[in-house]
């Protein structure tokens, strides 16, 4: 039996400073067994150019040039119709993997087949001084799959975030869910996360094996500034939620008052719409209160102090939980 393959989907418009490091740090994965579909969004710098001459030799890589500009979603939707691997990871063109990240979420997967999604610590690459910070979830101390009703309680004691940028999708699982929702933008990789977690459970590797470039004019940092556009995101995802497509999972979001914002505008936006009302809950309100206090502490709490903090968290959430591991 030949091991499974990896499709990675790497959509980039106008990163053509960034795409090198990002395509080799995938190139000396010590998982070989992958492609990368590298989405190029109808950049107008010489992203296409820089591929094209660094990885021409390497057929693992594979340049799909796009003549009009789709955005991030459409353009990972355009390379997931192109993906025959086993499983998926959407890579950003300004972000950096270690060598063992596929190696390492592939042997999770293979060992719990139910899981859809596998994710990893959180680690910042601070691009103004070059530093990098850790941030561990601390939610077991051990590789851990939670499966849907471990991770729903689990989320109701304890707020951590999946991110999408450290770990793999199972690619049905990821299709299943619908990939990369265009009309949801930049909730779109929360979106898809979150259905695929609830659906088939996820597998957490407290490890760090990714790195996230923490840029001022990022597309999330520059996105997550339009208050009128954000608001509208989170409507439409609140009607997805209500859709039939959709609402088996609905339900356990709710119990678990997750959302992809908290603040308190947020509650604001849900107790307008009879949809959004229906998301609404004691323990919701709770969480969104405790997040703005934090937010004010936290610019003036050092990193110790919030990684002890994040520590207490998870240690109290797991003692009362039961996990397969």
């Amino acid at each position: 039996m030949e091991p499974p393959l990896v499709s990675v989907v790497l959509p980039n418009r106008n990163h053509a400073r960034y795409i090198s490091r990002a395509i080799k740090a995938l190139l000396g994965q010590t998982w070989p067994h992958l492609e990368i579909l590298v989405v190029d969004d109808a950049s107008t710098d010489d992203s296409r150019e820089v591929v094209s001459q660094l990885f021409a030799g390497d057929a693992r890589v594979q340049l799909l040039a796009l003549d009009k500009h789709h955005g991030v979603s459409g353009a990972v939707q355009v390379g997931l119709t192109k993906a025959r691997g086993e499983y998926i990871y959407i890579a950003a063109a300004d972000d950096f993997v270690a060598p063992t990240f596929f190696e390492r979420c592939v042997a999770e997967m293979t060992r719990f087949p139910t899981a859809g999604f596998c994710f990893s610590d959180p680690t910042e690459f601070r691009e103004k001084d070059g530093q990098v910070v850790h941030f561990p979830l601390y939610l077991r101390d051990a590789p851990t799959y939670f499966d849907p009703e471990g991770l729903i309680a689990l989320l109701c004691q304890n707020f951590f975030h999946m991110s999408a940028n450290t770990g793999i999708y199972r690619l049905s699982a990821f299709r299943g869910a619908g990939g990369y929702i265009p009309e949801l933008e930049w909730l779109s990789d929360w979106f898809v996360t979150i259905v695929i977690a609830l659906r088939s459970g996820a597998c957490y590797l407290p490890e760090q094996l990714t790195y996230v470039t923490m840029r001022d004019d990022s597309y999330s940092a520059t996105n997550l500034c339009d208050t009128d556009k954000q608001r509208e995101l989170v409507n439409r995802v609140v009607t997805l939620l209500s859709s039939p497509a959709y609402v088996d999972v609905a339900e356990p979001i709710h119990r678990a008052a997750i959302l992809p914002e908290y603040h308190f505008r947020t509650l604001l936006w849900l107790l307008v719409t009879r949809q959004g009302r229906t998301f609404v809950s004691l323990r919701l309100v709770r969480r969104i209160a405790g997040r703005a206090i934090w937010s004010l502490l936290r610019p003036y709490a050092p990193i110790r102090m919030r990684r002890y903090i994040r520590k207490t968290a998870g240690v109290l959430a797991g003692s009362t939980k039961d996990e397969q591991s």
